[in-house]
């Protein structure tokens, strides 16, 4: 009885995650077709095609704090549905491009959504706090799963139908999915009545120093997830082909989230279990970049691809899990908005040097992101995470 209260109660945490794992996915699994797609397109240059690419990043990072603080203000299912409509018109716009500025416009659209931040602080809000942790596994889970698993359905979607009709049947996913958390979903307690978040906040947040430390984590696992997303296809597509990299990507995703649970349960034990943990996984990290040296070997690739994914999808939800458990409920989207703009300016960044350096050198590029990996550490290992008592809230 007491497993079938809990499977129900987060039930409506494992909708959302859906939703959003559905935007992610969106969003990550026409990718890697957009710079040849853009070929056919109106007013085409390489460099339009670059930014029909990065503007996405660009403007989620730019929008995360504001809908964060509209949703204290509004709530968070309000903001949701806004960011979710935004993403499907960007989405449906993607499907009637038939020029690159047109393009642009319509990617600009789909990272205007910039819902993340709220979802993490509606996800907080169903459960109870003895459960938050768990809750935001999920929903770490589902967004880090969706992502990588782009990479292994994309090529194969691709294959039965074009990249306008990707952006048409993730328009329509996504639409089910909106209606669903229109009708069924109900905002979280805190977010019933509109409350603005205090003043003063902002400025505050930005002075603690754990709560700085947790986004430059986010900043760097997210620099180099990005960085290991764009450079191993590369490499991958001369080993497996395009249609054949779900050969390195389902495994390591499952493996990734069964150590995902097993980690995230044992940080849970104890505040200095949680800090190990965190240094863990960026140990983990720099060590999986090793293996991509070997670039011609499948069993070096697959193993550099799980040691990473493991770090990868630990370290979203257990920095993001820090982050919820220092914030108050009354500027608990405001926290989270500065939090997932970190992590999207991580992406921006990660995929404009990587690009660079993949250029000049692609061995440099994989030192570059053992050394992201060490900075991680010393990140953790200096930065004020607590180790010996128990997480203290921000007071506004």
């Amino acid at each position: 009885m007491k497993n079938v209260k809990s499977v129900s109660a987060m039930l409506p945490v494992v909708m959302l995650s859906l939703a959003l794992a559905l935007r992610q996915m969106s969003m990550t699994i026409v990718m890697p077709f957009i710079s040849t797609y853009c070929k056919d397109l109106v007013g085409y240059t390489p460099l339009l095609a670059g930014l029909a690419v990065g503007i996405f990043g660009l403007t989620q990072a730019i929008f995360q704090i504001p809908y964060g603080v509209l949703s204290d203000k509004y709530g968070n299912k309000r903001m949701i549905l806004i960011g979710l409509v935004l993403v499907v018109i960007g989405l449906v716009l993607a499907f009637f491009s038939n020029s690159i500025a047109l393009l642009i416009v319509s990617r600009a659209l789909q990272g205007s959504g910039a819902i993340i931040g709220v979802a993490y602080s509606w996800s907080i809000g169903m459960v109870n706090e003895k459960d938050r942790t768990k809750a935001m596994s999920i929903l770490g889970a589902f967004i880090s799963v969706a992502a990588a698993l782009a990479f292994a359905v994309g090529p194969l979607l691709r294959e039965i139908m074009s990249v306008r009709w990707m952006f048409m049947t993730c328009a329509i996913l996504l639409t089910l999915n909106l209606l669903y958390i229109l009708f069924f979903l109900k905002d979280s307690k805190q977010q019933t009545k509109a409350q603005a978040a205090p003043k003063g906040t902002f400025r505050l947040l930005l002075q603690n120093r754990t709560f700085v430390t947790l986004n430059l984590a986010a900043f760097l696992n997210n620099f180099m997830m990005v960085s290991v997303f764009y450079a191993l296809p590369l490499d991958l597509s001369k080993i497996t082909g395009e249609t054949g990299m779900w050969k390195i990507f389902v495994p390591a995703i499952i493996a990734a989230v069964i150590f995902m649970k097993a980690a995230v349960t044992w940080a849970e034990k104890s505040i200095n279990n949680n800090y190990y943990v965190l240094i863990a996984s960026f140990v983990i990290s720099a060590v999986s970049i090793i293996f991509y040296f070997n670039k011609t070997s499948f069993v070096s690739l697959l193993a550099g691809t799980t040691l990473f994914m493991c770090a990868y999808i630990s370290l979203t939800t257990l920095v993001a899990a820090n982050v919820n458990n220092i914030a108050e409920d009354s500027y608990r989207g405001t926290a989270n908005g500065i939090f997932n703009s970190f992590q999207f300016i991580g992406n921006f960044i990660g995929a404009l040097i990587t690009g660079f350096l993949w250029g000049i050198s692609e061995s440099l590029t994989w030192l570059t992101m053992i050394v992201i990996g060490m900075a991680g550490i010393i990140l953790i290992a200096f930065g004020g995470i607590p180790r010996e008592h128990r997480t203290r809230r921000i007071r506004i």
